[in-house]
């Protein structure tokens, strides 16, 4: 098992993405922190994982609090004594779809960058202590190709993401000698619900979540202890370019 003996918090492991990576993660031995903002998802996620033989515990917290994200922290030290993994995966695109830049209303402009960027500081923030003064530590940051080519009527949104992979890099510049490892990964035309299942790739399909978490779980793995300030793009090839 890769992850034998290890804790690690996933952010937003009611559903889709998240949830695959935290249903991997307990597969490979880590004792996991189910959260999301919806604690009757997160408990679903905990009791199959228990109910394989795993270890888990669902927490409710909104990544937009940082007084919930730290009681999440203290629930899953009381709980394991530790945290060795933290995967930053809460997120969202904008409620309102479609909007261009100069009609999006600017609580939508508010709500994303609460939710997807300084969701991921205040998170990792409340951990990166624990995991210097242990020395060691993994944190990935869950971006999006949107990130790195940009999304139309969906500004906001990309910029958010490449604020993420930025933050990514920076982090691990200042934490890479003290034994933590930081880096992030960018989904593209990955079916987490029935409207993405048509989006052309140049593979000739559109990806799954367990391969998202195949990903995570690598780089949170001994395997790749030399590798941090990255972006992994996952995305069928997407972006190459236009597809026909």
């Amino acid at each position: 098992m890769k992850l034998q003996q290890k804790v690690a918090i996933i952010t937003g492991a009611g559903h889709g993405i998240g949830r695959a990576i935290a249903l991997r993660f307990a597969k490979e031995g880590a004792g996991v922190v189910v959260n999301d903002v919806n604690i009757e998802l997160a408990q679903v996620v905990a009791d199959e994982i228990k109910a394989a033989g795993g270890e888990a515990i669902a927490v409710q917290a909104d990544v937009r609090s940082t007084v919930e994200i730290a009681s999440m922290v203290a629930a899953a030290l009381h709980t394991f004594g530790k945290i060795d993994i933290l995967v930053n995966n809460a997120g969202g695109a904008a409620r309102e779809r479609g909007a261009p830049f100069h009609k999006q209303k600017e609580e939508i402009f508010d709500w994303i960058i609460d939710v997807n960027l300084k969701g991921v500081l205040f998170s990792s923030r409340a951990v990166i202590n624990h995991m210097l003064e242990r020395g060691s530590g993994k944190i990935i940051n869950m971006a999006s190709i949107a990130g790195v080519v940009g999304a139309q009527n969906g500004s906001e949104y990309a910029a958010s993401k490449a604020g993420i992979i930025a933050f990514t890099k920076s982090l691990a510049m200042e934490v890479g000698t003290f034994g933590v490892n930081v880096n992030s990964i960018s989904p593209g035309a990955i079916v987490t619900v029935p409207r993405l299942a048509n989006i052309k790739t140049y593979l000739g399909r559109t990806g799954e979540a367990d391969e998202v978490a195949s990903l995570a779980l690598y780089l949170c793995s001994d395997e790749a202890s030399f590798i941090t300030g990255q972006n992994y793009i996952i995305d069928g090839g997407r972006c190459w370019g236009a597809l026909q």
